[in-house]
């Protein structure tokens, strides 16, 4: 096996549990086969992944007692192509602004469009119309988890190029503008026996963290043993908490990047 290949494909470190110890060996053992195939871009993964899950909400809603386990295949085969798709962009240094955009929405419309699904499956199961509501107010909470990352991070960026615009060293200007151009590095870590092991607990551990990815896993397990009220009730109160938590978490980020602001601010006057 090429060694540099197998670190160019290994080029994604996940934190989630299902995908450091499921999804990302299994997208690794299938860019061995893929990775070269032209044809084969980014966005068409993409929308085969979309098929994927979207024809597993299908199968839910249709028939969620005679296709449950055909479902839970689906929406897993969407989630692995969902990992593929970037690795693939990384890979041939070919990603996109439109890829990312294209990736990030089509994850929000069929994430909203299983958790629909589960709680119509639900719901035709006991006839509790709570059910549906909790489903949908999981995809919900997790969108919105998302929407404040995203300002975050929009906002940390702006304050760190508005800081070096400050300057007049056009020396650290260069600099920064080579860096917000740089792709970003994934290397793959080099670990010894007991940092895998140590690695590996910590992963097992992650997973009653309840994150974006790991949800696609208590969706398979609920499919599987056919506890569709109980995995409605689960999404909804683990995403209500990650949603409390993560409020003020982002509400501190938020604060901090004003006091920056204010800080720069004064220095500025200060200096005039």
């Amino acid at each position: 096996m090429n060694r540099e290949r197998l670190r160019r494909i290994r080029n994604w470190q996940s934190s989630e549990f299902y995908a450091r110890l499921v999804m990302r060996p299994l997208t690794i053992l299938v860019m061995l086969v893929v990775a070269d195939w032209r044809w084969l871009t980014p966005n068409l993964v993409t929308t085969l992944g979309n098929v994927a899950k979207l024809a597993g909400a299908t199968l839910l809603v249709v028939d969620h007692r005679e296709h449950a386990v055909a479902a839970a295949i689906a929406i897993q085969i969407g989630l692995l192509l969902d990992h593929l798709d970037g690795t693939i962009a990384r890979y041939r240094g070919t990603g996109t602004m439109l890829g990312a955009f294209y990736d990030k929405v089509s994850d929000a419309v069929t994430w909203l469009a299983i958790t629909g699904a589960l709680g119509w499956a639900a719901y035709q199961d006991t006839g509790d119309a709570r059910l549906p509501i909790a489903a949908v107010a999981s995809a919900y909470a997790l969108l919105v988890l998302g929407y404040m990352k995203w300002i975050v991070v929009a906002e940390q960026k702006k304050a760190d190029w508005l800081d070096a615009m400050r300057t007049r060293d056009r020396a650290s200007r260069s600099r920064l503008a080579e860096v917000a151009v740089a792709p970003v590095s994934h290397a793959p870590p080099a670990r010894t026996a007991r940092q895998w092991a140590a690695w590996f607990a910590a992963s097992i551990a992650r997973g009653l963290r309840f994150e974006e990815v790991d949800l696609f896993f208590w969706i398979g397990l609920g499919l599987v043993t056919r506890q569709l009220a109980l995995l409605c009730w689960l999404l909804v109160v683990s995403q209500a908490i990650q949603l409390l938590i993560m409020i003020g978490k982002r509400a501190l980020q938020a604060r901090a990047l004003d006091a920056t602001r204010t800080r720069l601010a004064d220095t500025d006057r200060r200096a005039a």
